[in-house]
């Protein structure tokens, strides 16, 4: 039996392996995917997600690998505004931070299995979960505790019943790495039109990651050519059609989607879920790999108490639990409050003056959104119609 057995080996499950393992608990991430992997979605660290990796002490590692992002320039509805960092956040590859996290939790001293999560079932003193390796075979793990962090489809909240319906028309990212531009910034920048936008995450001047975000029947409609249909949207919501002329595909394109993940709970008995697995967040503001590094960590040091101390494990596991599901709470209508501004040409135009009189609110909103500022604030009923009445 091990201590922890960690299902999926991305941002969330890896930084809580390596929280786990430097604390001395014997720690088994197990994953479906080798490392390193393609992954061309989450290439966007917030500050508060550098920061995160500062705290791991994997930041120097990646370092090198990462270009600086000073803000972001969003255009739509006939608005383009542009919003600074005031602390700022990185492009990098997911497959480098990937990755690196994973290297770093083996070193502490967790071990990988390449396999792929079928059941899990209950015991009185863990869970028991049953893989499947690679060449067909299954066998059976047993873990004192569980943390489910395999991503927005999770097979551990399934097992747990505590995945929820996805109603209405979903969404699906498109793209991956392009190359030919040529004069790229260190901005995000995002190009809006109802729900539909188009993100270009720079690299350098000349590369970034390219994704565009559609909806399901817009995408079944071009699923034969799903190549131009990418390029035919760059060009349609930039309005500007010779800039991508040249840009070409680096790689594979990647499809990502639907864009939705709901659970009724973050919890159930000695599982813990982290990450996308616990609620997936609108990709629009660029939270996701922070709320992943900040559950992961959390979900770590919460198994780690209930440990050393057993008679108030149910006390951690109900506090992780509550501020989890506090901080998605919040992040998830920041989210919302930013959708419904610029998908509306007249709240974005109202916006867009009034973040241009008040530059101090802009800040307030953009670093709590970046994970580098306090989120209350932000959220206070009077400042936010002040943003967008």
């Amino acid at each position: 039996m091990v201590d922890v057995a960690v299902v999926g080996g991305g941002p969330a499950g890896s930084s809580a392996a390596l929280t786990l393992a430097r604390a001395g608990l014997e720690t088994l991430v197990i994953d479906r995917s080798q490392f390193p992997r393609p992954k061309a979605c989450g290439e966007y660290l917030s500050a508060g997600a550098v920061a995160q990796l500062r705290t791991l002490g994997v930041e120097r590692d990646l370092v090198g690998a990462a270009a600086p992002l000073r803000g972001i320039r969003l255009s739509g509805n006939g608005v383009r505004v542009e919003l600074r960092f005031s602390q700022p956040g990185w492009a990098l590859p997911r497959a480098q931070l990937d990755d690196a996290l994973l290297r770093s939790a083996i070193t502490a001293g967790a071990r990988f299995s390449h396999a792929r999560l079928e059941d899990l079932t209950e015991e009185e003193t863990g869970r028991t979960l049953t893989v499947r390796e690679p060449d067909g075979e299954t066998r059976a793990i047993r873990a004192r505790f569980v943390i489910g962090a395999d991503g927005a489809h999770s097979m551990v909240a399934k097992k747990l019943g505590l995945t929820m319906p996805q109603r209405g028309i979903q969404r699906f990212a498109l793209g991956g790495h392009y190359a030919g531009f040529g004069d790229l910034e260190p901005f995000v920048e995002m190009f809006v039109e109802g729900s539909s936008y188009f993100a270009v995450n720079p690299f350098d001047a000349a590369r970034a990651n390219v994704m565009v975000i559609v909806r399901e029947n817009d995408l079944a409609a071009r699923k034969n050519d799903v190549d131009s249909f990418i390029r035919e949207r760059a060009r349609e919501l930039s309005g500007n059609a010779s800039r991508f002329a040249d840009a070409r595909l680096e790689g594979k394109r990647v499809a990502v989607g639907p864009l939705a993940h709901a659970t009724r709970g973050v919890r159930a008995g000695r599982v813990l879920l982290a990450g996308d697995a616990a609620g997936f967040i609108d990709p629009f503001t660029g939270q996701g790999v922070y709320l992943a590094l900040l559950a992961g960590i959390a979900a770590a040091q919460t198994i780690v108490s209930a440990l050393d101390t057993p008679a108030a494990a149910r006390s951690a596991q109900r506090g992780y639990e509550a501020d989890l599901t506090r901080e998605m709470r919040q992040r998830n209508r920041l989210a919302r409050i930013v959708r419904s501004v610029v998908r509306s040409a007249a709240l974005s135009k109202r916006a867009a003056r009034n973040l241009e009189r008040d530059p101090g609110r802009a800040q307030l909103l953009i670093d709590a959104i970046a994970g580098c500022g306090p989120l209350e604030p932000a959220l206070r009923f009077s400042n936010l119609l002040r943003l967008v009445a």
